[in-house]
């Protein structure tokens, strides 16, 4: 995985278009070369599109791609929660997850 800050913050923002399904459907411009995950999280914003909105404000310049994919594991965990709970199932979900309070959990 990419543990070099520089370059994972500007290298994400390529990997989660590319990797979006149909992002080319999605009303904002590819990431130009150079540009910076928080730059392009901003213009996500008028993508219109709530989960990849939601990828890309998990994703941060300060981090690497190890801590991205660990916040996605929470937020998959958690969401696994909340669809067995509309189940009327027991969470699924690993416990020491859903014990840390909510602050502590970056969703």
């Amino acid at each position: 995985m990419m543990s070099n800050q520089p370059k994972w913050s500007e290298t994400a923002p390529r990997i989660l278009y590319e990797a979006y399904p149909e992002q080319d459907l999605l009303p904002i411009e590819p990431p130009q070369p150079g540009e910076t995950i928080g730059r392009f999280k901003l213009r996500a914003e008028d993508a219109g599109d709530t989960l990849f909105l939601f990828l890309c404000r998990e994703a941060d310049d300060e981090i690497d791609a190890d801590e991205y994919v660990a916040r996605l594991d929470r937020a998959m965990r958690d969401i696994a929660c909340v669809r067995d709970a509309f189940r009327r199932e027991p969470c699924s979900c690993d416990n020491a997850t859903s014990a840390q309070p909510a602050a502590s959990r970056r969703v």
